[in-house]
């Protein structure tokens, strides 16, 4: 299954890296790129999920980008999109 949702880049100017908030699922990560933080956003979504499944927790319903766009003007806000396996294969 495919999961999309929005996420936010926020340049730290002081440590030169960038961080990523996806505000539905409460998960930060950071980078020295764009790159790294999708990729990393990316595998803390898998993880995520992973948990949620494991302790049969509900998942945040995705707001929609124009949402977050809205609540964070000023800010690179972008889709993310993990692949997440089926509950079987966890």
């Amino acid at each position: 299954m495919k999961f999309t949702y929005p996420m936010v880049f926020i340049f730290n100017e002081e440590e030169n890296i960038y961080n990523g908030y996806i505000p539905d699922l409460t998960l930060y990560c950071e980078g020295e790129t764009l790159e790294a933080v999708y990729a990393c956003a990316e595998e803390l979504i898998k993880y995520y999920f992973e948990l949620a499944t494991k302790y049969d927790t509900e998942v945040t319903t995705p707001s929609t980008l124009e949402e977050v766009t809205k609540k964070w003007t000023g800010y690179k806000v972008s889709l993310i999109t993990a692949d997440i396996p089926d509950k079987k294969t966890f």
